[in-house]
């Protein structure tokens, strides 16, 4: 049933402009970086490093432990050559930060107004699992903000893409791309996403407790967001760290979807902005409405207003 319950539930208002085709081709700093005609070779790198993916997947693997503690296969070294290969061949001007190569200094990258922000493998852990819940994450990132973005489950063949000034779409493999829309009234109870082994936390417990009648859906990586995205989940909430190119390339599509993906004070996450590539902990939702901050358990214990 599409209604969100009244009695008792805070509310929040705040307006993101989503810019047209003609106001980004205005912008001058986007004057010379065609986002629209980028798409289609985007997703093409994200197929390939999607297959590179499912060969290693069709077999046998070893897993390696890297300095964070953070697993990785060949999966993810194979699919990042091929992505940095193909992003350097389509835009040499562009430099590319990705997760299974980011030792660049803040110094340097501090200065970069364009990059590519990547996530070869997204959902390692869903990998090593082999419960299919990965995806290749590949965003553009315009002063801080993304505004393109892929996110490909190589199992699926759907893609999830958007940039700036469109729709948001989702492409099965050899069918043509559908609009999708988050949804803006919040259903009742509440459909929540989470990974599984997130939503056995207690901070996440905590949380849910306090917002009342939900649905939870487990799901792996950015896919989580899509799901937001495409209407299917109401609310994301994400405790805990997460890198930016898990996040980056699915924030465009789940706002240019008409939904949002904020930090706790509902400010819109925003990337290469830090020395340090970790996010704050974020809600990913479509209903503005509903003012999502107000079931943290320390803001209620202080008693803030909603």
């Amino acid at each position: 049933m599409r209604k969100r319950q009244e009695a008792d539930v805070p509310s929040t208002s705040f307006a993101l402009n989503t810019p047209t085709r003609e106001d980004v081709r205005a912008m001058p700093d986007v004057a010379n970086v065609d986002l629209f005609a980028l798409v289609q070779p985007v997703q093409a790198i994200a197929r390939e490093a999607g297959r590179r993916i499912l060969e290693v997947y069709a077999g046998s693997f070893s897993v390696t432990e890297k300095a964070d503690q953070s697993p990785v296969t060949a999966a993810d070294l194979a699919a990042n050559e091929c992505i940095l290969r193909g992003l350097a061949e389509l835009t040499p001007d562009i430099p590319v930060l990705s997760e299974e190569a980011p030792d660049v200094g803040f110094a340097e990258r501090s200065r970069w107004e364009w990059l590519w922000l990547v996530d070869p493998l997204d959902g390692t852990r869903e990998f090593i699992k082999r419960n299919d819940q990965f995806s290749v994450n590949i965003a553009l990132i315009h002063r801080h903000e993304a505004v393109l973005g892929v996110v490909l489950p190589p199992v699926s063949g759907i893609c999830y893409y958007a940039c700036l000034g469109d729709a948001a779409y989702k492409q099965p493999a050899g069918q043509p791309p559908c609009q999708i829309q988050a949804a803006r009234v919040c259903h009742y109870p509440v459909r929540v996403v989470s990974s599984l082994e997130s939503y056995r936390t207690r901070r996440l417990q905590d949380y849910l407790s306090h917002l009342g009648p939900h649905r939870h859906f487990g799901m792996g990586g950015a896919l989580k967001s899509c799901l937001v995205a495409e209407g299917k989940a109401d609310l994301y909430p994400r405790f805990g760290p997460t890198g930016e190119w898990d996040t980056a390339a699915a924030q465009v599509i789940v706002e240019q979807a008409g939904g949002y993906m904020t930090d706790m004070q509902l400010r819109p996450l925003r990337y290469n902005a830090r020395p340090v590539l970790v996010n704050p902990d974020f809600f990913v939702f479509g209903d503005v409405t509903r003012d999502w901050p107000h079931y943290l358990p320390q803001r209620r214990s202080h008693g803030w207003p909603a």
